[in-house]
């Protein structure tokens, strides 16, 4: 058995929501001090996946401690990871678990676009379904503290503990991975199937639209089925719209796309839904698609406002470079240099451009200007 105990601040549902939750406390003194933490994403679902973050005190994750194996890897696959927390009335508990995680040696910064707002990093990844958050008062299972039980017996000084001891393997492990078989039907996570249509597309009742609009911007979920109800009833661009920034607002982008598309092909003059689209696949690392429909804007009326060219110019830039065509991604750089009015824009371009020149030394030796 591989697996890895992980130490977090203690919230409810672990989905970045900040509604109903408790204000991250436990955790470390940056945790206290900003009542903020960043594993208050670890069960979001992104694209059918979850991103696991606990905070490291070195640079890499030793993963040859859960196996001699993976001593020149950069990765460990199929691991266990729980997650536990100081639990506000008892000690250091269970909160949920990853099935067929994988673990990273080091860090991994999730690509950040205009359209999540989220910086994130993490360390560990496994499918949405293969993620279990159990409710609160199933919370109950305790992992102890090396510190007052014993070494070997728990979490020492880091966050994480590889539960290599024997008393672990003998005692802890058995004792969890009993839990974890028979909480499987406990979780509180969003599964990927809750974005799906709904089996019952009839048209909206008055009382149902009026519940629609009076739905705020936090409720998508609960929005999202009288969004599909509303396009099978009209067909339109506006319907199809809902759906696309439904989902978009739900962190499911891969699905977006689809109703994105959709509503480009009702109304191709929708440029600001094309816009979107641009950033959309710039975030699901389809930066081709990028590149194509970011071309479109270049026909837009409003690429004679300065704002709007620079914003054209630097996803044409970006999009370039992370599909590893650095040279064409400096041309687009160059175009900002020369047009742009935003002093700001144009020395963090020169800055950025002095970077992307070095990652392609081996094409060019050319100075920084």
């Amino acid at each position: 058995m591989r697996i890895l105990f992980c130490n977090v601040t203690y919230l409810k549902f672990y989905d970045g929501r900040i509604v109903g939750e408790y204000k991250p406390k436990s955790g470390g003194r940056w945790v206290r001090e900003n009542e903020d933490a960043h594993e208050k994403w670890n069960f979001l679902n992104m694209d059918g996946y979850c991103y696991g973050y606990v905070r490291g005190n070195g640079d890499q994750m030793h993963i040859e401690k859960l196996d001699k194996v993976y001593s020149q890897q950069e990765e460990a696959e199929d691991i266990t990871v729980v997650w536990c927390a100081s639990h506000p009335t008892r000690g250091t508990a269970v909160v949920g678990w990853y099935e067929h995680a994988t673990v990273y040696r080091y860090i991994h910064d999730m690509l950040t676009t205009p359209i999540t707002g989220i910086e994130r990093c993490y360390w560990f990844r496994t499918k949405a379904e293969n993620a279990y958050l159990l409710p609160e008062d199933e919370r109950v299972i305790e992992i102890g503290r090396a510190a007052k039980t014993g070494s070997g017996t728990g979490f020492g000084q880091q966050n994480y503990w590889f539960a290599d001891s024997v008393y672990a393997k003998e005692n802890i492990i058995p004792k969890v991975m009993r839990f974890i078989e028979e909480h499987h039907d406990s979780r509180i996570n969003v599964l990927t199937d809750a974005f799906n249509e709904p089996d019952v597309l009839s048209p909206l009742t008055q009382e149902e639209i009026d519940r629609a609009e009076e739905l705020g911007d936090d409720e998508n979920m609960e929005y999202l089925p009288y969004a599909y109800r509303m396009y099978a009833a009209n067909q339109n661009a506006d319907n199809a719209y809902r759906i696309a920034a439904t989902l978009k607002n739900l962190f499911q982008y891969r699905r977006s796309i689809i109703w994105f598309e959709k509503t480009i092909e009702l109304d191709p003059e929708d440029w600001e839904t094309t816009g979107i689209l641009v950033y959309v696949y710039q975030q699901c690392e389809e930066f081709q698609k990028s590149v194509s429909l970011a071309k479109r804007l270049l026909e837009c009326p409003r690429i004679s406002e300065p704002d709007f060219r620079d914003e054209v110019y630097c996803i044409m830039a970006d999009d370039y470079f992370f599909s590893g065509d650095i040279e064409e991604a400096i041309k687009w750089q160059d175009k900002i240099l020369k047009e742009s009015k935003n002093k700001d824009l144009i020395e963090h371009t020169k800055n950025v451009k002095c970077e992307w020149k070095k990652q392609a030394r081996e094409k060019s030796s050319f100075p920084c200007l």
